[in-house]
């Protein structure tokens, strides 16, 4: 990973900030054990520079101060676990899969980011482990999955314009 630029903290902070936005502005469906998070869609720009994910972690405990089950689980865990999903995407995009096929790390963040939740939920005592969690899966699965050539559009129209979201600005 390169080193942390003024302008990779500005992307970080734009991140977050989207995130936060995209998640209360659309608060209806954003929380509960349905939920589906637009915001989530932005997970995908972890893709291009690890250092998104603290963007990514940042907008989560932001948004989720908003949340009707706010607390440990939801300003601790999800933040952390948005992080470590990301960079599990993040490192089989750029080492296994050698930046092809980027519906399947993002697939495999849907499934780690379901699981947390449905054990945040299920701790809170909203009901099955199972049931929550692939409720979240699959509207993370689609959020994600239709997220990829959303943001690697948006990343194209922005390296046109002189900004690059690629790690290092390759």
């Amino acid at each position: 990973m390169q080193s942390l630029s003024t302008r990779r903290v500005v992307t970080i902070a734009t991140v977050a900030a989207l995130y936060v936005v995209l998640t209360i502005g659309l608060a209806p469906i954003s929380f509960g054990p349905i939920q589906f998070r637009i915001s989530e869609a932005l997970k995908v720009l972890v893709l291009f520079d690890p250092w998104l994910v603290f963007g990514i972690g940042i907008g989560t405990f932001f948004a989720n101060l908003f949340s009707p089950f706010a607390g440990p689980w939801e300003l601790i865990w999800m933040p952390l676990t948005d992080m470590l999903g990301g960079w599990l995407a993040w490192a089989l995009y750029r080492y296994v899969l050698r930046e092809r096929w980027p519906a399947v790390p993002m697939a495999v963040y849907a499934l780690t980011t379901g699981g947390a939740v449905g054990v945040m939920l299920y701790a809170l005592g909203l009901g099955d482990l199972a049931v929550l969690a692939a409720g979240v899966v699959v509207s993370e699965m689609i959020v994600l999955i239709l997220g990829v050539p959303v943001m690697f559009w948006i990343e194209k129209q922005l390296r046109a314009r002189g900004f690059d979201l690629r790690e290092g600005g390759r």
